[in-house]
């Protein structure tokens, strides 16, 4: 369960990683239009790995891409897009195209009553405002037919098939909408590109002729002057100023171009701009979005974000010089913004209308060709239950001949399919009695080959695998221990009690060991008779002795067998690894001799086993 948590968390991270860079390198188109991949995949994510993880992917995106400023704040307009999108393609099925027209009746009524309401907000700029509206609504109808096309043609491709958790069916009818839309759309698409980047280049090209016209004016003007006229110009006499501001003013006219004269300060030394009161801010410009349009001339976006509203708050800033004076020309973009925005407003709702009449149009024909074949898919899809239940096959015939004739031909092979699916259950019965066998022998085999047969311990050979592994280059601790036990005067136990008290005694001990397994950080194993060996996942000293200490009071409580109380001693020796080895040799070798000199301490002290009859 932790290692499929992990992996989704980590698919998760990859998808949003490749969101939050698909916003971030979005296609600038024109005017601050962006063609951004992120829309197609937090869309075709509710197709793949299901609303909540396509809802949580938007939320996580839009956050990011707001807080890293390489977004706006309609990126949020997106979770209300997955949202209701979502919402309806869970509940309803069909495709996500259908409910993007869902979404876009809901945004547009939205924005209809904000119209309604808050008309004077809107006054201004209704027509940016209609555009940015037609411009989102068209982009989140063609991402999700992109969305549904991924969705329904990717999982045909081999390479990509693991990507996708779920397989979705893909119906004739679906193929069939799917070229008439895209077909009818993508080459409008393309004209409004193309248009747009047309009245764009216009535009540019008339802040050129501007530029130009403006050079050779002031060009001329120092031709026509004379030393007397350009020394009054250098001591600024108000007279020179006078006649060089009437040409400039003729030049701008009524117009809302700004033509500002810059000293060696910095200063403006004369404008154009009558009527505003105060100069302005050159200092502003240095930040925001600079984009060269021609060798001295530039594109000035208050933003780096370039939004739509950004380019309609731009300027074109063309450079030049007027003797030893810099000479700006700056010229508000607004107006061509709006000439765009208005020009390909019509465009929009002429390829909005053609996505409706497609989609219409791929609904009707999805009907009338795929109901039949999803008849037959129905049909086909249910023999195999219907040949193990020996039920009647039926076909209704419809009204595409050769679809009739399929089924004819199916009904006749349906009655051979019985008897066969009757003869292979037979087979399959007896062939799944015979893999439960095996399979339940080859479990006996594996505890038989891991487990002592007496104490259920782990026996020798688990031991060796596990220590084995655990020393393997790959999953190499840093430290664990080996604890060697032996049962101190065993021989006496079996001597008294026989050998099978003797048994009873080790499986009694198991059971202990066993007990004491469970609260602390060791596995034990009979390796043979009266030895026993455990694995310590501790690390200092301190800790395994206490640990030791423990075990030995856990070994020394007395034992009942056949009314006979039984004292238990054992002799433990302890290697560390790697201090006293790196090998399982060097380890068990090491812990062994430590056992047998605690061992021979032991038997030159006392007797540490007794053995006392109870009176009855």
């Amino acid at each position: 369960m932790r290692k499929v948590m992990s992996k989704k968390i980590s698919l998760f991270i990859l998808i949003l990683t490749v969101s939050v860079i698909a916003q971030v390198y979005s296609v600038s188109l024109i005017f601050g239009i962006t063609l951004s991949f992120a829309p197609v995949l937090y869309l075709a994510s509710i197709r793949v790995y299901g609303f909540r993880f396509a809802l949580l992917l938007t939320i996580c995106m839009s956050i990011l891409t707001n807080f890293l400023h390489i977004g706006n704040s309609f990126v949020f307009l997106s979770i209300l897009e997955v949202l209701i999108i979502g919402t309806f393609y869970t509940k309803k099925g069909k495709d996500l195209f259908t409910w993007s027209f869902v979404y876009s009746f809901i945004v547009f009524l939205f924005y209809f009553l904000m119209l309604f309401f808050f008309s004077d907000v809107f006054d201004g700029q209704r027509t940016l405002t209609n555009f940015m509206m037609l411009q989102s609504v068209t982009a989140s109808l063609f991402a999700a037919l992109v969305a549904d096309m991924l969705c329904d043609y990717l999982p045909l491709v081999s390479k990509s098939k693991s990507w996708f958790h779920t397989k979705h069916q893909l119906y004739f009818g679906q193929v069939i909408s799917h070229i008439l839309i895209f077909s009818a759309v993508f080459p409008l698409l393309i004209i409004i590109l193309v248009n747009g980047r047309a009245i764009e280049k216009d535009m540019y090209q008339e802040y050129y002729l501007q530029y130009q016209q403006l050079e050779e004016r002031l060009q001329l003007k120092v031709a026509e002057m004379d030393s007397t006229d350009i020394q009054n110009y250098e001591l600024d006499a108000e007279l020179e100023k006078a006649r060089i501001k009437s040409i400039l003013d003729e030049f701008t006219g009524t117009t809302n171009k700004q033509i500002y004269i810059i000293d060696q300060d910095y200063e403006i030394w004369l404008d154009t701009n009558i009527q505003n009161t105060s100069s302005p801010n050159f200092d502003l410009m240095d930040a925001g979005f600079v984009k060269d349009i021609h060798p001295n001339g530039f594109i000035w976006l208050p933003s780096n974000q370039q939004t739509l509203s950004d380019w309609y708050q731009g300027y074109y800033i063309g450079e030049t010089a007027f003797l030893n004076k810099r000479v700006l020309l700056i010229i508000p973009i607004s107006s061509g913004v709006l000439a765009l925005a208005n020009g390909l407003n019509d465009y929009l709702i002429f390829a909005l209308l053609v996505l409706f009449i497609a989609l219409v149009f791929g609904m009707l024909v999805n009907r009338i060709l795929s109901n039949s074949l999803r008849r037959l898919t129905q049909v086909t899809s249910d023999l195999p239950g219907k040949m193990k239940r020996q039920e009647a096959f039926y076909w209704k015939d419809t009204a595409i001949d050769e679809f009739s004739k399929l089924g004819q031909n199916i009904e006749k092979v349906a009655c051979k399919l019985q008897a066969m699916f009757a003869d292979i259950k037979k087979k399959n019965d007896l062939l799944t009695a015979k893999t439960n066998q095996l399979i339940e022998s080859e479990s006996k085999l594996y505890h038989l080959a891991h487990f002592d047969t007496l104490t259920e311990l782990p026996n020798r050979y688990s031991f060796h695998m596990d220590v084995t592994e655990m020393l393997d280059e790959q999953v190499k601790l840093e430290r664990f221990v080996i604890v060697f036990i032996d049962l101190d005067k065993f021989k006496q136990v079996n001597d008294t009690l026989g050998h099978s008290g003797g048994d009873l005694l080790l499986k009694l001990f198991a059971k202990r060991l066993k007990q004491f397994e469970r609260d602390e950080p060791v596995t034990f194993y009979r390796l043979a008779g009266d030895e026993f060996v455990a694995i310590v996942e501790l690390t200092t000293e301190e800790e395994v002795q206490s640990l030791c200490k423990q075990l030995v009071d856990v070994i020394i409580q007395p034992i009942k067998i056949n009314k006979t109380e039984i004292k238990l001693t054992a002799s433990i020796g302890i290697s560390f690894y790697p201090d006293n080895g790196i090998t399982l040799d060097e380890l068990l070798h090491h812990a062994d001799s430590l056992m047998y000199e605690e061992k021979k301490h032991h038997h030159d002290l006392q007797d540490l086993t007794t053995y006392r009859e109870e009176n009855d």
